[in-house]
């Protein structure tokens, strides 16, 4: 039986996945901006032998109704989830940290010292989530109204960006560049160090990697595309896949394609791991966890809710006849959240039955309600169908929603063997892909950049 692994899906700020359900009495993310509450969530998820952390982050501010969405807190405030990191490695031993930063808007070098630095910091216990980010407001933010690209030359330009960052990871600094011989006053060797000389369409870069090779040197790279140019960038690049699919058969679908994808790309398709969200509501009887879900909802914020929608894919749905068919919709936004409605649906929808749908599910991906033993068969079942190698988890409310999982969920999946009782000892990559395993692997395309021929040319 295959053992799946597990994180959890964080954002640095008060709301997340059910717009509104801040006002709840339990909720403690409103707290977000505490060290103490995020150190007290990092040490919950290791007593539960979760995998990793994930933070998602954009750049961004709300265009359409301002003052409601500052009201709702829906999206802001919020703070750089990348700070939270080196304290939060101090308080763990092996809780991993994946961290979103945009290829659109992050300089290839600065964003490739923090990584270095923090992989150095936490020993290895890092990830990169790439994104392209497609929110238009992020462009006023940093009067670079150019680098709001169509859909697929974003990936273009994110293509480009990986392959600079390679050259700085994998190719600048030698293995044993850095001998810190006191005796002969030599702490890096200069043959070991070499110039990169990057002229490309996107971004121009001469000099040095400033940071000497950290344990992962490159950290394990994730992404969250569901689109066909997305699945490919994801193919080519990522060891760990995001997807969030409508149905199990769309997700099958979808796995299937990315692993063949990967294979000609020359990658090993076991190489990839894929995790889906996974909203639980778990109690000790279905009664019990059908009247907690019911609760959630019922703090949601319905116009908080379809604006959000709307911040993140283009489309207001309140806009639009509740009658008509959602159909011949096209965005340069995310395209993930409007696939689900029209190419990945089994019947064509109505606007009406489209906001009925997200204003249940938002963006939450697979969801089940119900007892320790019902849970545990669902993800099982879901794995078994569909590939799946693991599971990010998506709460409601905090520290409720992993308090729960941990304590009913988690012992009934490692009674199964499907679920690691104890942390086995190394890097992310290394618990992800096995022992020894802590580098890019020779077939993934940022080894080519070890060859120091490869740095003074695209």
């Amino acid at each position: 039986m295959k053992k799946i692994h597990l994180g959890v899906f964080e954002v640095n700020s008060v709301n997340h996945l059910t717009q509104g359900i801040w006002a709840h009495p339990d909720q403690q993310r409103v707290h977000y901006s505490k060290i103490e509450y995020w150190k007290n969530i990092a040490q919950l998820l290791e007593r539960g032998k979760f995998d990793f952390m994930f933070f998602a982050d954009t750049y961004g501010y709300p265009k359409q109704r301002t003052e409601m969405a500052f009201r709702e807190a829906t999206g802001l405030p919020g703070n750089d989830p990348m700070m939270l990191i080196p304290a939060l490695a101090m308080v763990t031993k092996n809780l991993a940290f994946t961290m979103t930063t945009s290829t659109s808007y992050e300089a290839p070098y600065s964003n490739a010292r923090r990584f270095s630095s923090l992989d150095h910091v936490t020993n290895g216990r890092i990830g990169w989530n790439v994104v392209t980010t497609s929110n238009k407001s992020a462009a006023d933010l940093f009067g670079r109204e150019e680098l709001f690209l169509p859909h697929d030359e974003r990936y273009d330009m994110a293509d480009e960006y990986m392959s600079l960052s390679y050259k700085l990871f994998e190719g600048s600094w030698e293995d044993d560049a850095v001998l810190i011989d006191r005796e002969n006053r030599v702490f890096t060797d200069p043959a070991k160090v070499h110039k990169i000389v990057h002229e490309g369409k996107y971004f121009k870069l001469t000099g040095y990697h400033g940071t000497e090779p950290s344990p992962q040197r490159t950290p394990v790279i994730f992404q969250a595309g569901s689109s066909n140019r997305g699945r490919a960038f994801a193919a080519k690049h990522a060891e760990g896949i995001f997807l969030k699919a409508p149905t199990i058969e769309v997700l099958r679908d979808q796995i299937s394609d990315i692993r063949r994808r990967a294979a000609e790309y020359g990658r090993d398709p076991s190489a990839v791991k894929v995790f889906t969200g996974l909203s639980v509501v778990v109690g000790r009887t279905r009664e019990e966890a059908e009247r907690k879900h019911a609760e959630y909802l019922s703090y949601q914020s319905k116009e908080a809710t379809l604006s959000s929608y709307a911040n993140v894919t283009g489309i207001d749905l309140t806009r639009l006849d509740p009658d008509s068919y959602f159909e011949n919709i096209h965005t340069e936004m995310g395209q993930t959240h409007t696939d689900r409605f029209t190419k990945h649906s089994k019947t064509k929808k109505t606007v009406r039955e489209v906001t009925e749908d997200f204003l249940e599910k938002g963006f939450r991906g697979l969801t089940v309600i119900g007892t320790p033993e019902e849970v545990a068969d669902k993800m099982q079942y879901w794995v078994e169908e569909t590939d799946l190698d693991g599971f990010n988890l998506e709460p409601y409310i905090l520290p409720a929603s992993y308090e729960d999982f941990i304590d009913l969920v988690v012992p009934v999946l490692q009674r199964r063997g499907f679920f690691k009782e104890e942390y086995e000892e190394g890097t992310f990559r290394e618990r992800l892909f096995g022992k020894g395993a802590s580098r890019l692997p020779d077939h993934h395309p940022g080894a080519e950049f070890r060859d120091p021929s490869r740095l003074t040319q695209e």
